[in-house]
């Protein structure tokens, strides 16, 4: 269906862009002036987010739904990389207000696209289609 392509789209467009923030961000916190223990607590604050989040998945999926549950991982995503590009530098702990926004796009997306993938398949083969998913974003 075109619901489940367009949910596909933004599932693996989200997957490149954190993917290349992911890769990048300690190169760009470094130009900030960041230190290796500030990028290692930028993780743990990140971590910090997303165990909550996964614990309350179950009740997210039934307020929200997958779809919600996405588009809110979208505009965290879209938040956090923007508030970057307002940084000053040298001010690098401005980073630890915009690193829970990660926490949430990584629990919310992942959370998100299990949901989707287990409805969309056949009755039986609910891990088969998520394995597919998870080639497609990563």
């Amino acid at each position: 269906t075109i619901y489940g392509a367009g949910y596909i789209i933004s599932s693996v467009t989200l997957s490149m862009g954190t993917s290349v923030v992911n890769h990048l961000i300690f190169l760009f916190f470094e130009s900030l002036g960041s230190t290796n223990t500030m990028c290692g607590v930028t993780v743990a604050v990140t971590v910090m987010f997303e165990i909550p989040i996964f614990q309350l998945a179950p009740k997210l999926l039934e307020m929200f739904g997958p779809e919600q549950l996405q588009e809110i991982a979208c505009l965290a995503y879209i938040t956090r990389v923007v508030g970057y590009t307002f940084i000053p530098p040298n001010q690098v702990w401005m980073v630890l207000f915009l690193e829970p926004l990660h926490g949430v796009t990584y629990a919310c997306a992942r959370t998100s696209q299990v949901e989707f993938a287990a409805r969309l398949a056949p009755k039986g083969y609910e891990s088969s289609s998520q394995g597919i998913l998870a080639s497609l974003t990563g």
